[in-house]
């Protein structure tokens, strides 16, 4: 299950901004072109002229967003990113009025229009409106670019966290079952040699579906249910005499993929502390459906010797820590451990994994 997390954010994506602010260059551009007339034509000397007076905004965009913004405003710096790109705008327009009133003394406008239309807002008080309007657009795309991108980061580690915790309760689960099966097939050699070899046998089997069957992290509930009955199988080799064990599948149902092993340690808990000294043990594991849920049922009858009073021991811990990393809280376990007997339930979605 093991897995490499990129970013999904295409490069179009991280680009957007500049193409938001492209966009907005090209609007207030085309502006002039649109409103400046004399007498029904585009006055292109008028144009020229405010292209000129605009000239300055990419200069004041360009010391924004590569050099003030992600030097202080993405580091937090944001008093001092104020007072900095403050003092850019402040400069830029200062220099434009001081340019546009002492070194120019070209006129744009006839008496005529000076005698017909009220004075119009200068130069250098345009260039300060639009430097507001470019910054205030730059710093707000380059926040929230600089904010899903820390999101998408989070969201990574985050994942590929969860994925190191379930690869390593998936390890634990191999080593755990696998120390167990080879304790059973250790107490089989000295009494029955042939059930023994069946046994290492139908292991292999085991360890095969453990080993390749699940290396996606899923699997399909018929595997689940085809693993389950082979161990079932391995552990009427060792408990034919001593135990009664009834094992209950569906006959039909819709397939849909689990959890690999999620199953496994509870009815190896069972195994373990199930068989009487003065009485027959009795395990009975059941699958079955209810509604949009998969209801698991482990009931097993007490060792006089074990009481199980700790429900289960790393094996039980490993399944929950899963099932809640698989989980969370879409699932539901009920463990009951009377004197008598030990019974656990389990509930799990049928189509949310």
């Amino acid at each position: 299950m093991t897995s490499t997390t990129k970013s999904k954010l295409p490069m179009q994506g991280r680009n957007f901004g500049l193409y938001i602010m492209a966009f907005v260059f090209l609007i207030l551009f085309l502006l002039p072109v649109l409103f400046t007339r004399v007498n029904g034509e585009i006055s292109w000397m008028h144009v020229l002229k405010i292209w000129k007076d605009q000239a300055l905004l990419f200069v004041v965009f360009g010391l924004n967003h590569w050099l003030v913004a992600p030097k202080l405003m993405q580091r937090g710096k944001y008093g001092l990113y104020m007072l900095c790109i403050a003092g850019i705008i402040a400069l830029s327009s200062f220099s434009y009025y001081y340019y546009d009133n002492v070194f120019t003394t070209l006129k744009v406008k006839t008496e005529k229009d000076k005698s017909d239309k009220p004075t119009p807002i200068p130069p250098y008080a345009h260039l300060l409106m639009y430097s507001l309007l470019i910054v205030g657009v730059d710093s707000g795309l380059l926040f929230s670019k600089k904010w899903y991108e820390n999101e998408e980061k989070q969201y990574i580690l985050e994942k590929q966290n969860s994925e190191m915790q379930l690869e390593m309760l998936r390890y634990q689960v191999s080593p755990h079952f696998l120390m167990n099966t080879l304790n059973n097939i250790y107490a089989l050699i000295d009494l029955d040699t042939y059930k023994a070899k069946e046994a290492v046998m139908k292991l292999s089997k085991l360890m095969r579906y453990m080993l390749y069957e699940n290396e996606s992290g899923k699997v399909l509930i018929s595997k689940e249910f085809e693993f389950v009955r082979s161990y079932i199988d391995l552990m009427k080799l060792r408990f034919e005499n001593d135990m009664i064990i009834e094992l209950n599948l569906p006959e039909q149902y819709d397939e849909f993929e689990i959890p690999p092993l999620l199953f496994i340690s509870f009815i190896e808990n069972a195994f373990k502390h199930g068989g009487g000294i003065d009485h027959k043990s009795k395990i009975v594991i059941s699958f079955s459906f209810e509604s949009k849920m998969l209801v698991f049922n482990c009931f097993n009858l007490k060792s006089n010797a074990k009481t199980n009073a700790d429900k289960g021991g790393l094996g039980i811990e490993n399944a929950k820590n899963r099932l809640n990393m698989f989980y969370g809280e879409r699932y539901s376990l009920s463990i009951s451990s009377p004197d008598k007997y030990f019974d656990v339930t389990l509930k799990i979605p049928r189509h949310e994994y």
